[in-house]
């Protein structure tokens, strides 16, 4: 025979699931405002919709078990604190929503000869939906084609391409780092450049559009944090990392490494002065985390999303665990025209297509985003840690 009633035994029972897991929930909103690399705590920034939505039910259950009887002073206090995580979390995505006012703005531009549009996908390395991308190509006739992740036999599936594309870039890899860039605009002092490992490549090359404006293009695509070091690399993704932390099985990456490559890269912007230019690429970060808004802050880069919508990019495979990957930034001179999550093509991410007018007076409709004081010095630091890490 019981000594808890059954009634009572599973109220008290849902009260310590509630509580610990509001705990987490506590934690996991947090932990993205420590200013630490380590994976473990980077990757709390990525789910913060599926925490806000928990968070939500962790009040509900909140509100039924005060129904029932009364809750104790610290879980009332608990379930305050809830409260606060809840509106922290809103309050961060809240700017990737149609309800906030645009960043970049829209072009209604008739003229086309300033517009240039790109098709950024990570292909996954072992997908084989070739068919499928030459599709969305014609259907889409993008300017430029980025793409992650590919392989030499990606490279020689595509064989052909340059009829359409004649400047190309070519960086197959086998460690899943790979890019491959095809443009019909002409491109001006292309490079692969090695920023921050000798294994992970970035694109730069000025774009020259057909009115002849010059356009300065970065293509990147960091590790992400959680993710296998040099010697370990099976994954290209924060998903991929995370399925790897199960297997124990190598040391995890933290931030540093990604978080330098990206600030290098806005630095850098930053040198160039007043001239447009376009950041496209896997990021393996999400819009809103910390390293994101201090990339575009140095850079003065704009975000497309901002007052659109999330247009999450990773994972294809999962409804429920979705986050914005794949980024394309640019400066205050362009205007928006288009912007687009294509469908799933046998990779883990979605295609994202976008189409962006450059407009010498786009300066008066955007607003560029500021550095803030000690901004720079945090980059500077954060570079240096980057190359200096093992």
């Amino acid at each position: 025979m019981s000594i808890i009633p059954e009634g009572k035994a599973l109220y008290f029972l849902c009260r310590i699931a509630v509580n610990l897991l509001s705990l987490v929930l506590i934690f996991g909103t947090a932990a993205p405002l420590l200013h630490s690399n380590a994976w473990w705590i980077r990757v709390w920034d990525f789910p913060r919709i599926q925490i806000a939505v928990l968070i939500g039910l962790m009040l509900a259950g909140y509100t039924v078990l005060h129904l029932y009887g009364p809750l104790r002073p610290w879980e009332y206090v608990l379930a305050a604190v809830v409260g606060l995580a809840l509106v922290w979390q809103l309050y961060s995505i809240a700017p990737y929503t149609a309800f906030y006012s645009k960043e970049m703005s829209d072009s209604h531009a008739e003229d086309d000869s300033n517009r240039i549009s790109l098709l950024i996908f990570n292909v996954l390395s072992e997908n084989r939906e070739v068919a499928a991308l030459r599709e969305f190509i014609r259907n889409n006739d993008p300017d430029i084609i980025l793409l992650c992740e590919p392989t030499q036999w990606w490279l020689e599936q595509l064989d052909g391409l340059e009829d359409d594309y004649p400047y190309t870039l070519h960086q197959p890899q086998k460690n899943q780092y790979g890019m491959l860039l095809y443009s019909r605009l002409e491109l001006e002092d292309p490079e692969i450049r090695f920023l921050i490992e000798p294994e992970i490549p970035s694109i730069r090359t000025k774009v020259r559009l057909q009115s002849g404006t010059l356009v300065t293009l970065y293509g990147v695509h960091p590790r992400p944090p959680g993710g296998q070091g040099p010697d370990e690399e099976k994954g290209s993704g924060i998903g991929e990392a995370a399925r790897e932390v199960d297997e124990d099985d190598g040391e995890r990456e933290d931030s540093d490494k990604r978080d330098a490559e990206l600030l290098l890269v806005a630095t850098e912007i930053k040198k160039l002065g007043d001239v447009p230019v376009i950041v496209a690429g896997d990021f393996n970060d999400v819009a809103w985390s910390r390293t994101t808004h201090l990339f575009q802050r140095l850079g003065g880069l704009l975000d497309p999303r901002v007052g659109r919508g999330l247009f999450n990019t990773f994972d294809t495979r999962s409804r429920l665990m979705r986050y914005p990957l794949d980024h394309v930034f640019a400066s205050q001179h362009f205007l928006l025209v288009k912007l687009s999550r294509l469908p799933d093509i046998g990779s883990d991410h979605f295609p994202m297509f976008v189409v962006l007018d450059y407009d010498p007076g786009a300066s008066l409709a955007n607003e560029e985003p500021q550095p803030d004081a000690g901004d720079k010095q945090e980059a500077e630091e954060a570079i240096d840690k980057g190359k200096s890490s093992d």
